[in-house]
């Protein structure tokens, strides 16, 4: 089969809708399918290459509004942007394509609040507008997604396929630690994930002082970087955050990574003995998920498909509510038996979503549409 993926961004370049693409780009190859990428070109990467028998065809990024002059002879175009999707309604009804369109997650009224930009709303408009634009089916990681599309008037076949974790294997806590210079003795909460409004290391960041009162032995690390403005469309807020921090009177407990090597993720999510996630908005949670994979417990908001992914395995709260996310954070790390448990049924819950499920479930749809 001759598939092309489309996205803004691909790998090097590193989140977790380029992960995804990679994903389903090195496993479909690896099945025998020629599986081409088409995405924006990156400074002092090679525009043409093949990395593991899939060819990336890097253009500039205005280009990814024009797909159609790229799509002869594809099979299967599978995109993730939400610039080519006007083109590629175009191209089916010209060329009778198979358009599969992938949305990793829909904003709508959350975009103004997850972006930063006050005019995002003007963008949410141009979202539906998009997403409502002729293709064969969609794909989407969780039924919450797919409700959202469904909302919006689409009526087309919407297939729900949820990713798998990102690391088959851990290092053990206290060799993590080691590695990364981390104290061995103290209890790490992380936050892991772009630092932006819409992913709430402010909450974070506004109930620590109160958390390191009831855990003096705590250390709080924020994993990740400002997003690209200019790439993302993001606006980040990583000076903001180290304000409250200030304010709180422990920011010495406090640690910001920033961009991390993807070799050593698997490194600082082993070193954690809490991952909390206050996102306002998670089309499935990835993160969320490769923490559980590694047996560390999650407190999190209780929206959007952030329920999905953590099941019962995890505390949920209040979006917004920080009284109880503190809570939250310290009955975990105040009970060993709860923690225990929570680690152990984040392992179990973790281990049921795979990328050759995820893959399988992929190629089953593609066949039926040739």
């Amino acid at each position: 089969m001759k598939i092309l993926q489309i996205s803004d961004l691909a790998p090097p370049h590193i989140g977790g809708v380029e992960k995804v693409v990679w994903k389903y780009a090195s496993l479909l190859s690896k099945e025998g399918n020629d599986v081409s990428i088409l995405t924006s070109s990156l400074p002092n990467v090679k525009n043409k290459e093949r990395i593991e028998n899939v060819t990336f065809n890097r253009v500039p990024k205005i280009a990814l509004a024009l797909p159609s002059l790229y799509t002869n002879d594809f099979e299967i175009i599978h995109t993730h942007s939400y610039i080519s999707f006007f083109d590629l309604s175009i191209e089916k009804k010209i060329r009778g394509s198979v358009i599969i369109k992938h949305v990793h997650s829909v904003y709508g009224s959350d975009l103004e609040n997850f972006t930063g930009w006050s005019v995002s709303r003007i963008f949410s408009k141009i979202e539906r507008y998009l997403l409502s634009a002729d293709c064969t089916a969609y794909i989407v990681p969780s039924e919450f997604t797919k409700k959202n599309l469904r909302n919006f008037g689409i009526n087309k076949e919407i297939h729900v396929v949820p990713h798998g974790t990102d690391y088959e294997k851990f290092p053990e806590k206290e060799k993590a630690r080691e590695f990364l210079n981390l104290p061995k003795e103290k209890k790490i909460i992380g936050f892991i994930g772009r630092m932006s409004s819409g992913k709430g290391p402010q909450d974070l960041a506004k109930i620590w002082g109160e958390i390191k009162k009831k855990l003096p032995d705590s250390i709080l690390i924020f994993i990740g970087p400002d997003p690209n403005v200019k790439t993302s469309g993001i606006v980040g807020i990583s000076e903001q955050v180290k304000k409250i921090i200030a304010e709180s009177g422990y920011k010495e407990d406090v640690i910001f990574t920033g961009m991390v090597e993807e070799e050593k993720m698997p490194y600082y999510i082993a070193s954690l003995d809490l991952f909390a996630s206050p996102s306002i908005n998670e089309g499935f949670g990835l993160t969320i998920l490769n923490s559980m994979a590694a047996g560390v417990p999650v407190v999190a908001y209780n929206n959007s498909a952030i329920p999905e992914v953590v099941g019962d395995a995890g505390l949920l709260v209040p979006t917004k509510d920080l009284e109880s996310l503190k809570n939250a954070i310290i009955n975990i790390l105040s009970d060993e038996k709860l923690y225990r448990e929570m680690s152990t049924m984040a392992m179990l819950r973790a281990s049921q979503f795979t990328w050759n499920k995820a893959v399988n479930s992929l190629y089953n749809i593609y066949s039926n549409y040739l």
